[in-house]
């Protein structure tokens, strides 16, 4: 999550900031200069600055952009997605890459009315094929700009906005990743195995995926070692990936890996263990562990249903990091 409440060094977008605001204790009894509602999104003023609204309405980025975003979360201002558009607008307009993702974001899902796809689709390529001009000697992309290239490799992938085109969004994906995007490798992982049955290609996009933290590419990995989808079967190797998934709380890799050792891929299957992993999925809603675990329940004694309660309560409470039976 990007969290950015330094007051006067930078703005805030609407998609970025649901944990933004800040108490504080000291009541505010004067005006604060704010004049780019720095302190306003910040949670450390208690109204949004006239200097702000004339900033805004005259073209600075940064006002526009914090304005923006006030409107569409309704903070100090009644709640107007239209009016946050507006301002967002002003500043995606002189090239602002955080009003120009909230922009896009806001047009494709439909934020002030119907989705207009394409005009998300405008506004996600100026961002995407923006350069970076601070540091031309050593280009870096800018912030949002490996999520706009993302969502442009879904849009084209699934024809919104526009005719599908796979060449198009392999591309878009691409770039993405190279700009550090933890779920487009996954995305071209899943494209290169199942449309064109290149499983060393696809492996190698959800080890990149996996190596930055994203748990369905470790999930994938998991499976498609356990069930041979690379090549030879490696079951200790796909255990280590769910496990690794499950840990990162995906439910489905500990459904996975209750249904592994329900079905004996560790011997004479450890019931208390299938509890402690159902018991983690249904604690997130997942309607399969809610299923199972019923089933489960009814195989324990008294006193096994009591320890795997126990050691069900330990895995949730230690965010699924402390899973197994103690020896």
């Amino acid at each position: 999550m990007r969290i950015f409440c330094l007051p006067l060094l930078t703005t805030l977008v609407l998609t970025a900031c649901s944990s933004q605001q800040q108490q504080v204790d000291v009541a505010v009894k004067t005006p604060i200069f704010d004049p780019w509602c720095d302190y306003a999104v910040a949670g450390l003023a208690d109204n949004v600055s006239e200097q702000c609204i004339d900033n805004a309405t005259q073209g600075d980025v940064d006002a526009a952009t914090n304005l923006g975003y006030l409107y569409a979360k309704g903070i100090l201002v009644k709640l107007d997605k239209k009016r946050a558009m507006t301002f967002y607008r002003i500043a995606a307009e002189q090239g602002m890459p955080e009003a120009q993702y909230s922009l896009a974001e806001m047009y494709r899902g439909g934020a002030a009315g119907t989705p207009e796809p394409k005009l998300a689709r405008y506004w996600y390529e100026k961002l995407a094929n923006q350069s970076h001009s601070l540091q031309p000697s050593q280009p870096q992309p800018l912030r949002y700009q490996a999520e706009a290239q993302f969502m442009l490799g879904l849009m084209d992938m699934e024809g919104n906005g526009g005719e599908r085109n796979f060449t198009q969004a392999m591309k878009w994906l691409k770039l993405s990743s190279g700009n550090g995007h933890s779920e487009a490798p996954y995305v071209l992982g899943n494209f290169y195995l199942d449309e064109y049955n290149q499983p060393q290609q696809a492996l190698n996009w959800y080890l990149l995926s996996a190596e930055r933290g994203f748990a369905p590419a470790m999930h994938q990995l998991g499976m498609g070692y356990i069930e041979g989808a690379f090549g030879d079967v490696n079951v200790s190797k796909g255990k280590l990936w769910l496990r690794q998934a499950a840990e990162l709380g995906l439910a489905e890799a500990q459904v996975d890996i209750a249904t592994l050792e329900y079905n004996g891929f560790n011997g004479e299957p450890d019931f208390i263990k299938i509890y402690v992993w159902l018991a983690a999925a249904s604690s997130q809603g997942n309607e399969i562990a809610k299923q199972r675990l019923k089933l489960i329940t009814a195989k324990l004694s008294e006193q096994q249903l009591a320890q795997a309660q126990a050691m069900s309560q330990r895995c949730i409470g230690s965010q699924f990091h402390n899973c197994e039976i103690s020896q």
